[in-house]
């Protein structure tokens, strides 16, 4: 992911996590707040809850890598915090894509699919 589409400062952080939209299933947890800008800026977070070091490094990899593969099919215009659960270690990364997507597109952040 590149660094312009990052969201780094703790202010836009928090600032997402107390006004945005929450959407959640049994892997990852994603505010979601409008930024007015043409890209969207993507925070993961891997809290201690996740596990270790490793597997939380492990759990961003996993989420920026679903990401990147639909970052296409996203609408702009949005700040994203992505926040990793625990049972997002232990799935199939195929499925953890999938519900992924799901969600994103339960959040009306998928593009149409005739597009």
């Amino acid at each position: 992911m590149k660094r312009s589409f990052r969201l780094a400062k703790n202010n836009d952080i928090d600032r997402v996590r107390r006004n945005g939209r929450t959407y959640a299933n049994k892997f990852v947890v994603i505010r979601v707040l409008s930024n007015q800008l043409k890209i969207n800026r993507v925070a993961v977070i891997a809290g201690r809850s996740v596990g270790n070091a490793v597997q939380r490094n492990f759990a961003k990899r996993r989420i920026r890598s679903a990401y990147s593969k639909l970052q296409e099919k996203i609408v702009s215009g949005f700040d994203l915090v992505i926040i990793a659960k625990k049972q997002l270690l232990d799935t199939d990364f195929h499925l953890l894509r999938s519900s992924f997507e799901m969600l994103l597109d339960h959040a009306g952040l998928m593009k149409d699919k005739e597009s």
